[in-house]
């Protein structure tokens, strides 16, 4: 029995081992892959100069050039930098004493951008308008069924007001009142 028990305990061994380093590579390759790793923050920096009369409008002015530089090489990047700190230091004073040079620093961290929203789910909503003239009463009854559409709690565009229906006038024609449908395109 002894020699039947090896080859068996042996190709176990093996079916364990190739099972177990397709288990690694599997958890390799979905930490490599993963959202969190594609994505992670980094500090960036950038730098810019300028001249001023004075030594406050140069710094200013450099920390300002080394601020849109780094926005500028976050935008390239497809990035979006918080926690923007900037600093200046002096770099030259025109001997007379008219004017400054100062380099700028700029350190920000930098993420990709979140996505756009995307505005995918139609809403429309019907709201009654009342007003002293045709055009008021309408208006009102847009605005409210605007505001309605955004109660529900999403971010709108596009919207279109798609039917307007009259409903009644006082006999003096001094009070108007429609029903008024508005329609938009939303996020989730």
């Amino acid at each position: 029995m002894a020699q039947h028990d090896e080859p068996y305990v042996k190709s176990r061994r093996i079916s364990f081992a190739g099972r177990l380093v397709t288990l690694v590579a599997l958890v390799a390759a979905g930490i490599g892959l993963s959202p969190a790793a594609a994505h992670a923050d980094t500090w960036r920096t950038a730098t810019g100069s300028a001249w001023g009369q004075t030594q406050a409008t140069a710094s200013a002015a450099a920390q300002t050039n080394a601020r849109t530089a780094l926005a500028n090489l976050a935008a390239q990047l497809g990035e979006v930098c918080t926690n923007v700190t900037s600093s200046a230091t002096l770099v030259y004073v025109v001997p007379s004493g008219g004017g400054y040079q100062y380099s700028g620093t700029a350190t920000g961290l930098c993420a990709p951008a979140p996505p756009p929203p995307s505005y995918t789910v139609s809403r429309t909503a019907t709201a009654r308008g009342e007003g002293s003239t045709p055009a008021a009463a309408q208006q009102n009854g847009a605005a409210a069924a605007r505001a309605a559409i955004l109660g529900a709690g999403a971010d709108c565009t596009g919207y279109q007001t798609t039917a307007v229906n009259y409903v009644y006038v006082t006999p003096t024609g001094s009070w108007y009142i429609y029903d008024v449908t508005v329609s938009a395109l939303c996020v989730q």
